[in-house]
C-alpha cells in the first residue's frame, strides 16, 4: 500500500520508483462538459492511499464525490452537478441541490427560506453556489511528506449590503486517508453581520445501509426538529434499506467535548469494515444536525456541524441564538475527515471515548 510506503520510504526512495509523481498521487483540474454541469470547473484528487475525491472549484470548493478503495461514501442528489450559471437561488432549492460529500450552507441563512424586511434569504443560503476566486493548487514535498493543497476564497456580497469572504484550504497527503478543511470567514465590512454556517456532509450507498452505525460521545444531548423526527427519536441511529414514501427526519445533537471543545463522531459500516470519522470544535460549531432520509431515490444521511439550527434566519433570531461577526472580524473553523479501516476503528473508538452499541 502507498500509505505504508510513504511512511517508511524517503522522498528519494519514492522518486526512484516513479517517472512522474502523478502516477502515485495528484490533484488534476478539469471541467464538466455536459448537462447542467457544463462549464463547472473542478479538481480531482487521488492520494494513493485509497482515497479519491472531487473538489468543485465553481461551487464553493465543496467536495462532490468521496471514495475509498473504489467504495462510494458520498450521496449525490438527483439534479447532479449544477454549474453556477444554471443556479437560481430564489427558485426551489431542491432543483439545484447536488448533494455531494460536502455542501456548504450559509452565510446569511441556513435551512428554511425566509423574507426579512423585503430581502429574500433562500433555503440554505447562497454560498454553496458561489465560484471560488484566487484558486491555488499546490503539490509539494515537505521533507518526506508529499502534500496536496487546494485553496481559494468565495465572496458573498451585495451593493450597500454584506461583504463576507470565506477563505478555504483543503489539504491531504500522499498515501493519506485524511482530509483537513481550514476555513476562515471574514466580515469585510464596517458593520456587524449576522452569520449562519452549516457543513452539510452527505453519506450514501453503499456506505449507507442497514449495517451502518452512528457513534457519538456519550454526553451528547439530542432533540427532534419537528413531529416527524419526534416519532423517530428512539431510532435516530438505526438505518434501513430504502423505504418508498419515507418522510425525512432531522435531529439536533449537542456533542460532548473535551475541555478545549474538541469533539468527534464516527460512522462505521460493519459489513464493509470501513468507518469515517469527523473531528471539529464545538466552540466554533455548537450544533450538529443529523438529516436522516431513508427515502427511495433520495437515500441519504447528512451529518452537519453548524453554528445554528436549520429553521432559517428568523427562527434562529427568535431562539436568541443567531450569531454575528463584528465589522472586520474573522472566525476560523477546522474540520478533520478521516477514513478508517480494520484495526484502526477500535483504536479510534478508544482514543475518542466512543462505544460501539
Amino acid at each position: 500500500m502507498v500509505d505504508t510506503l510513504s511512511q517508511n520510504m524517503s522522498r528519494q526512495d519514492i522518486l526512484r520508483r516513479t517517472g512522474h509523481i502523478s502516477q502515485v498521487a495528484h490533484a488534476r483540474p478539469f471541467e464538466f462538459t455536459s448537462g447542467k454541469g457544463t462549464g463547472c470547473k473542478a479538481i480531482g484528487v487521488v492520494t494513493g492511499g485509497g482515497l479519491e475525491f472531487t473538489v468543485l472549484q465553481d461551487r464553493c470548493l465543496d467536495v462532490l464525490d468521496l471514495r475509498y478503495k473504489g467504495v462510494n461514501l458520498s450521496f449525490i442528489a438527483k439534479p447532479g452537478v449544477t454549474s453556477p450559471q444554471f443556479f437560481v437561488p430564489h427558485d426551489q432549492f431542491r432543483y439545484y441541490f447536488n448533494g455531494g460529500f460536502l455542501y456548504t450552507c450559509g452565510l446569511r441563512n441556513v435551512g428554511t427560506s425566509t423574507n426579512e424586511n423585503g430581502e429574500e434569504h433562500p433555503m440554505h443560503g447562497r454560498i454553496g453556489a458561489i465560484p471560488a476566486e484566487n484558486v491555488g493548487i499546490s503539490t509539494r514535498w515537505q521533507e518526506n511528506q508529499y502534500v496536496i493543497s487546494i485553496s481559494g476564497e468565495m465572496r458573498e456580497a451585495s451593493l450597500f449590503g454584506e461583504n463576507l469572504v470565506l477563505s478555504r484550504r483543503i489539504e491531504t497527503q500522499m498515501g493519506s486517508k485524511r482530509i483537513e478543511i481550514f476555513d476562515r470567514l471574514t466580515n469585510e465590512n464596517c458593520r456587524p453581520e449576522e452569520i449562519m454556517l452549516l457543513y452539510h456532509m452527505n453519506f450514501g450507498f453503499p456506505f449507507l445501509g442497514p449495517d451502518l452505525r452512528l457513534m457519538l460521545p456519550s454526553s451528547t444531548e439530542t432533540s427532534p426538529r419537528d413531529e416527524d423526527a419526534a416519532q423517530g427519536m428512539k431510532d435516530y441511529k438505526v438505518f434501513t434499506d430504502p423505504i418508498d414514501g419515507y418522510r425525512e427526519q432531522c435531529f439536533y445533537h449537542t456533542l460532548g467535548s473535551d475541555s478545549d471543545g474538541n469533539t468527534c463522531a464516527l460512522l462505521y459500516n460493519q459489513s464493509l469494515n470501513i468507518a469515517v470519522s469527523l473531528r471539529y470544535n464545538v466552540n466554533q460549531l455548537p450544533t450538529m444536525t443529523q438529516w436522516k432520509c431513508m427515502a427511495s431515490g433520495d437515500y441519504a444521511l447528512g451529518i452537519e456541524p453548524a453554528n445554528c439550527h436549520v429553521g432559517g434566519r428568523t427562527a434562529e433570531r427568535e431562539r436568541g441564538s443567531l450569531k454575528s461577526l463584528a465589522g472586520f472580524e474573522s472566525m476560523n473553523i477546522k474540520l478533520d475527515i478521516t477514513v478508517l479501516e480494520g484495526d484502526e476503528i477500535p483504536l479510534f473508538l478508544q482514543t475518542c471515548g466512543l462505544r460501539l452499541e
